[in-house]
């Protein structure tokens, strides 16, 4: 299984449509700055962040479809689990038919799926998926989603805890200051926005990250996620550094990984349900046979 969100989410539903990650990482340097526009001055930039979306959607929504094509969540050929946030409702997650009452979101276009878990709040506008349903980013209550996988492997799907080792990888970490939080951060401008909105995403992926290492153990949980100084990437600017940085940490965890048996394990196929007659079928192994 794997859980992704937002840019993870996107990453998530490559891999189950069966590109490899290397394509993966040429979609994000040949699309990544057209679908966030460099501006000639960063204040007008911050000017509409302030009041509404910085980017236009359609550039993603273009590139989403020409990369996806007609693919449905259905056909991945691995069980995913893309968290995004119902504007009005609350949690919305998309999920692949790997239980009998997952009926509805495997006929849901991979592109969609991904535009959803995508819409960056203050950076792309909510996607309304259809009249009063409007989703945005599942990073505002799951940033870190490996909570969410392990407790899908437990619940819906019943896997015995000592069974479930789980791999967790971050969008890397900016190193804490005693300076990022003031003595008295006063008022709500844009700053003391950002910097609450910091607080609440770094505290979210370490009660996950927590949480989940205190019910599998240290021999069954690994992490990376590399801390990095403060201001050393942002969100909507693609850094050619961090392929270096990946090689780096892939480097330094390749061992790990290999002794935990991450990197030669063989998952047993997955077969989805049928949502019409409640029953597995082998459409995805035939198409990827």
């Amino acid at each position: 299984m794997i859980a992704g969100t937002s840019t993870g989410g996107i990453i998530a539903l490559a891999l189950g449509a069966g590109f490899p990650a290397a394509q993966i990482v040429e979609f994000y340097r040949q699309h990544g700055p057209a679908i966030f526009p460099a501006e000639v001055f960063e204040a007008v930039g911050r000017a509409r962040q302030a009041f509404g979306s910085r980017y236009r959607p359609e550039p993603l929504e273009s590139v989403l479809d020409e990369y996806f094509g007609a693919r449905l969540l259905g056909e991945s050929s691995t069980r995913l689990v893309i968290p995004a946030y119902h504007a009005e409702r609350g949690i919305y997650i998309f999920k692949t038919a790997h239980h009998p009452r997952l009926l509805i979101d495997c006929n849901e276009r991979m592109a969609v799926v991904a535009r959803a878990t995508g819409a960056a709040p203050t950076y792309l506008p909510p996607f309304e998926l259809e009249r009063g349903l409007r989703l945005i980013d599942g990073g505002v209550w799951a940033n870190n989603p490996v909570q969410i996988a392990v407790n899908e492997a437990l619940g819906y799907l019943a896997v015995p805890q000592h069974r479930i080792a789980t791999v967790r990888i971050g969008t890397t970490t900016e190193v804490a200051s005693p300076n990022d939080y003031p003595s008295d951060p006063g008022g709500l401008g844009p700053k003391q926005v950002s910097l609450f909105v910091n607080l609440m995403m770094r505290g979210q992926s370490q009660a996950a990250s927590g949480g989940v290492r205190h019910i599998l153990g240290p021999e069954r949980y690994f992490e990376i996620d590399p801390l990095v100084s403060a201001n050393a990437y942002r969100l909507d600017r693609l850094s050619e550094d961090l392929r270096g940085l990946a090689r780096a940490e892939f480097r330094r965890t390749v061992s790990d990984l290999h002794e935990r048996g991450f990197l030669d394990h063989v998952a047993e196929p997955f077969i989805p349900f049928n949502p019409i007659r409640g029953k597995r079928h082998g459409l995805i192994n035939a198409r990827s046979a």
